[in-house]
C-alpha cells in the first residue's frame, strides 16, 4: 500500500508490543509517542550544571562542520565533519555561546556512544525500552547519544532499520518521505 499520511500522528502513550508491531513497525508507519520516557531521570536531571558535573572533563568525540552538514552532500560532495575530540565541558561552553566558534558542534556518534562513551548517564534512561524491544524481537543495535546545536544537521538518508527517538530536552525535526518516493529522489 502506497498510501502515506499527511501528518504523523501523535499517541499519548506506548501501545502494547503487539499494538506497536501491528500498527505502526509492520506497517512502516511512523508516530509520535508521548509520555513514554516520563519516568526517565534524565528529564530533571540533564541540566548544563549536571552534565558539567557528571561528564565534565572527560574527553569525547565531537563532529565540527563550518556549515551543520556533517555526513552530507554539500555543493556536490559527499563531506564528512572533521572528528574532533575535546572536553565535554568545553562542549557545552560552546553550545551555551561561553566561547564563540565559527563551526558547528554535535555529539552524533552513531556506534552507540551512549553505552561507550557516554556511560555515565545511562543510570538517568533505560538503554533498552522493553515494549520496543518485544515488539521487534531484540534488543537495540545501538543506543546513540546526541547533543547539538540547532544548525547541526543530518542529511537525507534511509536507514535499514527500525529507529527511536528519545528526545529528553530540545527538539529534533525530521522531514519523511513515503517509500513511494525513493525513484525520484537522487543518489
Amino acid at each position: 500500500e502506497l498510501v502515506w499520511m499527511e501528518s504523523v500522528p501523535y499517541l499519548d502513550g506506548p501501545l502494547s508490543p503487539l499494538e506497536f508491531y501491528r500498527e505502526w513497525v509492520s506497517p512502516n508507519k511512523p508516530c509520535i509517542i508521548q509520555n513514554a520516557i516520563c519516568h526517565w531521570p534524565a528529564l530533571k536531571k540533564w541540566t548544563s550544571a549536571y552534565l558539567r558535573e557528571v561528564i565534565g572533563p572527560k574527553v569525547v568525540s565531537v563532529a565540527v562542520t563550518p556549515n551543520g552538514y556533517a555526513d552530507a552532500v554539500f555543493q556536490d560532495r559527499f563531506v564528512m565533519p572533521e572528528e574532533r575530540r575535546m572536553p565535554f565541558m568545553d562542549f557545552l561552553d560552546i553550545l551555551e555561546k561561553k566561547v564563540t566558534s565559527p563551526n558547528i558542534f554535535y555529539v552524533q556518534k552513531q556506534c552507540s556512544n551512549l553505552t561507550e562513551e557516554f556511560p555515565e548517564l545511562v543510570c538517568d534512561v533505560q538503554p533498552d525500552i522493553p515494549w520496543m524491544s518485544e515488539a521487534l524481537g531484540k534488543k537495540p543495535d545501538a543506543v546513540n547519544f546526541w547533543m547539538g546545536e540547532s544548525a547541526a544537521v543530518t542529511s537525507l538518508h534511509k536507514d535499514h532499520y527500525e529507529n527511536l527517538y528519545c528526545v529528553v530536552s530540545g527538539e529534533k525535526r525530521f522531514l519523511l518521505h513515503p517509500p513511494s518516493d525513493r525513484p525520484f529522489i537522487p543518489y
